[in-house]
């Protein structure tokens, strides 16, 4: 008789594996591969990061690069970074934003394949060829204007250098008196073109014999000649050409706002000429004072103010020496740009009250 087979006993103890346990090993291999591929990535990228800073091997072949006029530090990345002289554009444009480098336009010696410090030191330096620089100077501006122009437009050219060249004898106008020390209105307003070999003294003195120049040329030797006009020497008409300069922008008025001037002066009558007054507060950093005992201040002393106010232009230079004819004691406003002459003081009063109301800046 066959047996038939007994089943298995049942096994009482099964010992489970904790699943924390089981699942730790791959949790830090995961970590560990994650760790290793940042690290990996931040090597690299530190590695990529050094080689554009500094191509491996040494420099490449000179190559020149014209920096032009007005071009800023960050315009640079597009520059070098066409002549192969850094290998990457964007990284230097925000790698040299913060640098403290006086920027000079001209033409730059570079080499291709250079380090990002290799550019910094030729920047650094003198241009190869300084570029032909055009300054403008507009009409109307005072000294301080022409010496903050001179610098913003010609990189090279120091605040304190112009400073010194004004301050300098030899840079003297011949029209300005003896012991008169300020050079306001002796710089002409023109376009100059500062080539490589010019300096802030030899552009003061070109300014200086240009206003010579043209204020010969518009006869200020002769001086005034005419019926009413009072005895000004070259300076004082200077003096005027600049008040005619600050009082109109329009040259055909040029002439009559010269006539008015001198009928004022004639008369002893002070001059009303706000535009002294400030010019005072520009000059000194102070508030406008229509009050002050200043010799500025022209609507309460007679005569004419001790300094030009302005540099002026040859349109009023002409107007001083060819003022026009008439009796006008009085002008105002009456449309922009546009005055209103009389010689009429009720006649001036109302017109200046419609200034007022048309809020054409009188008052």
């Amino acid at each position: 008789m066959s047996r038939v087979p007994r089943a298995p006993e049942p096994i009482d103890e099964i010992v489970d594996m904790p699943r924390d346990r089981a699942g730790l090993p791959k949790v830090v291999i995961v970590l560990g591969l994650i760790v290793a591929m940042f690290a990996a990535l931040v090597i690299g990228g530190r590695s990529w990061y050094e080689r554009q800073l500094d191509p491996p091997g040494p420099p490449g072949e000179a190559v020149e690069v014209v920096v032009p006029n007005g071009a800023r530090l960050t315009d640079l990345g597009s520059l070098l970074g066409n002549a192969d002289v850094v290998s990457n554009a964007t990284l230097f444009r925000l790698w040299v934003r913060d640098k403290d480098i006086d920027l000079q336009a001209g033409t730059y010696e570079f080499r291709r394949s250079s380090s990002f410090e290799e550019v910094e030191e030729v920047l650094r330096g003198q241009p190869a060829v300084v570029a032909i620089t055009d300054l403008t100077v507009p009409e109307g501006l005072t000294i301080d204007q022409v010496v903050e122009r001179i610098s913003d437009q010609v990189g090279r050219f120091e605040t304190d250098a112009v400073l010194e060249a004004l301050a300098d004898p030899a840079n003297r106008s011949r029209f300005l008196p003896p012991g008169q020390s300020s050079m306001e209105g002796m710089l002409f307003p023109s376009t100059y073109e500062i080539g490589p070999q010019q300096t802030p003294a030899g552009l003061i003195r070109r300014m200086v014999d240009e206003l010579d120049r043209q204020a010969v040329a518009a006869g200020i030797d002769r001086g005034l000649a005419g019926d009413n006009l009072p005895p000004l020497d070259a300076y004082e008409i200077l003096i005027v050409a600049s008040l005619i300069e600050r009082e109109t922008g329009n040259p055909q008025e040029s002439p009559r706002i010269a006539r008015v001037i001198y009928n004022r002066l004639v008369e002893g009558t002070p001059l009303g000429i706000d535009a002294t007054s400030r010019y005072e507060a520009e000059r000194t950093g102070g508030e406008v004072d229509f009050e002050s005992d200043s010799p500025y201040n022209t609507r309460i002393g007679a005569g004419l103010p001790p300094t030009p106010i302005a540099a002026p232009s040859r349109a009023s230079l002409d107007a001083a020496l060819n003022p026009a004819t008439g009796d006008e004691l009085y002008y105002v406003l009456e449309t922009e740009g546009q005055h209103f002459f009389t010689s009429s003081y009720d006649e001036f009063l109302v017109k200046k009250d419609e200034c007022e109301q048309k809020d054409l800046g009188c008052g």
